[in-house]
């Protein structure tokens, strides 16, 4: 069972627990797709993303979903960041 948080103000932290369980949720999946894809082309994402912004990979559609996927972990955990500093504060 969850702790829910409720600060001084009637806020209540449960809606954050419940976004930064979702976006964990979403990570699994980004790592899982990625990992698949340097299992594919044999190479880590650094490299890949390296080669791919330099140009040196082509207009293969796995780029393109596998650049997608790098994006959106990204922005994901920059978010999950924001969402567990304000849970802290309001606990």
């Amino acid at each position: 069972m969850e702790v829910v948080a409720i600060n001084e103000h009637g806020h209540c932290a449960e809606a954050l627990v419940r976004e930064a369980r979702l976006l964990r949720a979403k990570l699994r999946v980004y790592d899982a797709r990625i990992r698949e894809l340097e299992e594919k082309y044999g190479v880590s994402s650094d490299e890949f993303l390296t080669r791919f912004e330099k140009g040196e990979l082509g207009d293969e559609e796995d780029y393109f979903i596998w650049w997608s996927y790098l994006r959106a972990k990204a922005v994901t955990l920059e978010r999950l960041k924001e969402l567990e500093k304000e849970t802290q504060r309001l606990r």
